[in-house]
């Protein structure tokens, strides 16, 4: 792939720095310290350099940011992380204060959620929340609407929010719409709780099953997780997504709240 098909810019090269050994990539997906990234020269896992991990980059080296390395074949190493355009932080799960970065560089973010009793107002608030902080634009997905009689009520909420999208996998239903919200060069993120149908939606763009698919719970129509990590897919029309494991719980990072010694408990009671 092309620089530009990977969603390169003008503001990436100015950033990139200034030596020559070095080119720019874009992460691919995060192992732990071992980072897949894709250059015009193909595909590499890359270390990263010990002096930038856990340093300069908020929230974490993540899906979709740009990278400077160094090295070939099975020697690249990431020597450093470019600013980020955008990006959609969370509040880490569990009670440490600090941000997790889920995907950077995104143009849009798609909040799938459906019919099959995981609709939730306040959890739609809360993503919109912190995708609106982060710079990109959200869109709703309601997944799975062959399954519902009618889904004129679960429309009406959504948009008193944000622009929406009616969608079923297995019936083909919202898919020319939903492709046609990630053209070629723009990377798109598709973020949501278990079980909600993100995995089958990245199957049916891509043509073919590469992701898991899960079926939710009968007695609590909660989903399993079958995604366990986030990664970024080149789509045949010429965009690229990330596929993102379901959140049990979302707070939208707030880092004014570091500080406080009080932080963890407000957190709590919004949980509630």
């Amino acid at each position: 792939m092309t620089l530009d098909e990977l969603g390169w810019s003008a503001d990436f090269a100015k950033a990139m720095p200034d030596d020559p050994s070095m080119r720019p990539a874009r992460v691919s997906s995060v192992h732990g310290v071992l980072v897949d990234v894709w250059a015009e020269d193909g595909s590499h896992t890359a270390s990263m350099r010990g002096t930038m991990r856990g340093a300069g980059v908020v929230g974490g080296l993540c899906v979709g940011d740009w990278v400077a390395v160094s090295g070939e074949d099975k020697d690249v190493v990431i020597e450093a992380a470019l600013p980020r355009r955008t990006v959609f932080l969370r509040q880490a799960a569990g009670e440490r204060a600090e941000p997790q970065a889920i995907a950077a560089n995104v143009d849009r973010v798609f909040v799938v959620t459906s019919v099959e009793g995981d609709f939730n107002v306040r959890r739609l608030e809360r993503y919109l929340a912190a995708i609106g902080s982060g710079g990109a634009e959200a869109i709703i997905v309601i997944a799975k609407a062959d399954l519902a009689p009618d889904v004129t009520a679960f429309v009406t909420e959504a948009s008193n929010l944000a622009p929406v999208l009616v969608t079923s996998a297995h019936r083909d239903i919202g898919l020319d719409a939903l492709r046609s919200k990630m053209p070629v060069g723009s990377t798109s993120a598709l973020v949501g709780s278990s079980g909600v149908g993100k995995s089958a939606l990245v199957n049916r763009l891509l043509g073919e099953d590469r992701q898991r698919e899960g079926a939710v719970r009968a007695y609590d129509k909660r989903g399993r997780h079958t995604t366990t990590r986030r990664e970024l897919f080149a789509l045949p029309s010429g965009g690229l997504v990330v596929d993102t494991p379901g959140m049990r719980e979302l707070q939208p990072w707030s880092p004014d709240e570091v500080d406080s010694t009080t932080s963890v408990e407000r957190r709590r009671r919004r949980n509630r």
